[in-house]
């Protein structure tokens, strides 16, 4: 692949043998490069680099996109939108920003720069949802007007929207004002895209419907769940407890299945639920009035979360999980890590269809094997009793087999590798020493005193 800069103006039919696609992992260090040397800003750090588009000709690179989440608030952007705080807080994740956009050329090559932007405008929807999973409608980007106008951006069918307030991001939390304020464009990527994004009660792809104020499940749920989750300690002073834990525990659950990521929209997802509902999930009423059942507010949540066990409340979930549904009889047990380590993920679930059943999730990489261990041990003995459960190489370890087999019941089907040489070669000897397993030979024919027996392995 030729990241080298052109220096001569392409023909006119070459903007119609322009293509474009995501950069493959071995191109990115050059995309990098290409970015460092000619892009005034430089390349931007790898996490911010959530898609890669390449323009080619041929083998000759002739532009480089970079991709990444929109921005959480951006006041010309959110006017034009028409969003209010909250719909904004749920919807920003449907929108991308164009980080870096680089024509490798020396050269003014006319419509080039306009050309590729549309190319990958078309496509950035169906990437985006291919790697992250969520279909964007509204794409932006900022142009610095010292340097640019942004008459590529217009042609490509942009809109200009307004200024931002002149302060950059340092640090996860806060801004520093730096007095440059940049030119706002966006890019409408489906149809109706602001109407789509500022209607709440109209729920998008990817997105949980659910009405002003309704529970995600039923009354008698919601109780069970609460009832579930006593078990959980409570490390808080009996002094002055208004709002019981389990019910608090049960609520961010529920909040939870539905989409909510934040302590604010915990708050107000409890905060949209009727007396009734709040008082299923174990809340108490006001002691002044028998009809209220007031919500804890923002304060509370953080200090309750704060010194909140995950690994016990997850043990305690995970079991109310298996009371509420029936187990199939062939099972997998799998693990991801999610978005550049952010999390580990671990799922047992329905070999046959993929439904995850039970997971369980830890901060970092690399805790798939602790997880493992831990979500069998949460569930009852003898849940998993006459399961059939298989995993890959990682779940070959003799201590969470022993756990599926004598404390669960189950059968199991790990996959070994070379690299478990001891594994291996113990697999491998007690194959060729032994009888097969699931041998069962034909039976002979009945003779006279003999009887018709067939001999079974035991279990």
């Amino acid at each position: 692949m030729n990241f080298a800069l052109l220096t001569e103006t392409l023909p006119e039919h070459a903007l119609r043998e322009v293509t474009l696609r995501l950069a493959q992992p071995d191109e990115l260090l050059a995309a990098r490069a290409a970015l460092d040397a000619e892009h005034y800003l430089g390349a931007p750090k790898p996490a911010e680099c959530d898609l890669v588009q390449l323009a080619l000709r041929g083998e000759q690179v002739l532009a480089v996109l970079v991709w990444t989440r929109g921005s959480q608030k951006l006041a010309a952007r959110d006017a034009w939108v028409d969003w209010d705080p909250r719909t904004r807080t749920r919807r920003v994740p449907l929108l991308v920003q164009n980080n870096r956009f680089l024509v490798l050329s020396r050269l003014r090559q006319p419509n080039l720069a306009s050309r590729v932007l549309g190319l990958a405008v078309a496509a950035l929807p169906a990437q985006w949802h291919q790697r992250h999973g969520v279909t964007p409608l509204l794409a932006e980007t900022f142009v610095d007007p010292e340097r640019y106008q942004g008459t590529c951006y217009k042609a490509a069918g942009w809109i200009e929207v307004g200024q931002t307030a002149g302060c950059g991001r340092h640090g996860d939390d806060y801004y520093v004002r730096h007095d440059k304020p940049k030119r706002l464009w966006l890019r409408p990527l489906a149809a109706k895209a602001p109407q789509r994004l500022r209607d709440p009660l109209q729920p998008l792809p990817g997105e949980l419907p659910r009405a002003f104020g309704q529970s995600p499940v039923p009354v008698k749920t919601a109780t069970s769940l609460a009832d579930a989750l006593y078990r959980v300690a409570d490390s808080r002073r009996a002094q002055g407890l208004q709002f019981p834990l389990h019910a608090m525990l049960a609520a961010a659950v529920l909040a939870v299945a539905c989409g909510v990521t934040t302590v604010v929209g915990l708050f107000r997802f409890v905060q949209e639920l009727s007396p009734a509902q709040r008082r299923a999930l174990r809340f108490r009423f006001s002691p002044r009035n028998r009809d209220l059942v007031p919500p804890p507010g923002e304060g509370c949540w953080r200090k309750v979360l704060k010194k909140l066990d995950p690994g016990e409340l997850a043990r305690a979930v995970v079991q109310w999980q298996l009371t509420q549904t029936t187990l199939p009889p062939i099972l997998a047990i799998d693990g991801k890590t999610l978005h550049r380590g952010l999390a580990t993920l671990v799922t047992l679930c329905d070999a046959q269809t993929g439904e995850p059943l039970v997971q369980l999730a830890q901060a970092g990489p690399g805790h798939e094997k602790n997880l493992a261990h831990t979500l069998v041990d949460s569930l009852p003995p003898g849940t998993l009793d006459g399961k059939i459960v298989g995993g890959d190489a990682l779940y070959a370890d003799d201590e969470l087999v022993r756990q599926l087999v004598q404390r669960q019941g189950a059968v199991t089907f790990m996959q070994l590798k070379n690299n478990q040489p001891t594994a291996a070669a113990s697999a491998e000897k007690a194959l060729t020493q032994g009888t097969p397993f699931f041998f069962r030979p034909r039976p002979r024919p009945a003779t006279a005193g003999s009887t018709n027996a067939t001999c079974v392995p035991c279990a």
